[in-house]
């Protein structure tokens, strides 16, 4: 029966062909399905870094600078074991998405974390450029591993390719740019806002507690950068899923593929 469920809950998944947030459908409605798959390996890929990044909040906010340049080197570190384990995740989907088709991945991890520290350059030299090598490394380095893993053909020509495609579909793809940064606004502020209103409201009117202690953490820049991490690991992980759909419907926009026949045979895989 539960089989059975996830069958029809991943035929959902064959309407990315229409608005720019089909692909985005995708992901959500395939880590509602999988999150027994998508959680634990995400949690693994992040674990290292969100250790680090919570010794660089509080090294920030307590002024303990001579400790930066430490944690910076361990964040590196960190980074690569993440770029690792996200491939690992991205193959997972992959492999879903191509009804079970084993893909070669140690072999090509190299070229991935490669790809990926390039286009990670791109955005950082390019945001100087008009945001225009921004853009392009954005999607290069989220669709390293679907890119890299879905046949053996050089680095450079599969990065070319993908170029191309991108640029086909720019115009579709900063829509969904403009859409996830909505979506992460209106999570901070829903956060933000849900903070403020139990420390000033609920605690101390409805339940009579003292939140003197509570507001002065609530106002600390390091409570504020933790939620701002946060934010980012929620949409970090959605965004690991919905890259390997967007890449397919870049590649389908392209190329002339069907999406909608990956996830039909995926449904009926999982029937």
């Amino acid at each position: 029966m539960t089989r059975t469920s996830d069958a029809a809950s991943l035929a959902r998944l064959i309407e990315t062909q229409g608005p720019c947030t089909a692909p985005l459908d995708a992901a959500a409605e395939y880590i509602r399905v999988r999150i027994d798959r998508v959680l634990p390996m995400y949690t693994l890929a992040m674990a290292p870094q969100a250790v680090v990044v919570f010794w660089l909040i509080n090294a920030i906010a307590g002024e303990r600078r001579s400790l930066i340049p430490q944690y910076s080197l361990y964040l590196v570190l960190a980074t690569l074991w993440r770029w690792i384990w996200l491939a690992k995740l991205q193959q997972q989907v992959q492999q879903d998405l191509r009804a079970g088709q084993r893909v070669r991945f140690w072999s090509r991890i190299g070229a991935i974390i490669l790809v990926r520290l390039y286009a990670n350059l791109a955005i950082t030299w390019g945001s100087l450029l008009l945001g225009v090598p921004a853009f392009y490394g954005l999607f290069v380095g989220s669709f390293a591993a679907p890119m890299m893993l879905e046949d053996s053909s050089p680095a450079h020509l599969r990065v070319r390719q993908t170029l191309s495609w991108v640029q086909h579909s720019g115009k579709r793809l900063m829509r969904v740019l403009t859409v996830m940064s909505a979506i992460a606004v209106l999570l901070l502020i829903a956060i933000f806002a849900s903070q403020i209103m139990l420390a000033e409201t609920v605690l101390p009117s409805l339940l009579g507690i003292n939140t003197t202690d509570l507001n002065v953490t609530l106002d600390s820049w390091s409570w504020r950068l933790g939620i701002l991490y946060f934010v980012f690991l929620l949409i970090d992980l959605f965004w690991t899923v919905a890259s390997v759909t967007l890449y397919y419907d870049t590649q389908s926009r392209r190329m002339a593929t069907d999406l909608r026949a990956r996830m039909v045979i995926l449904a009926e895989a999982s029937a």
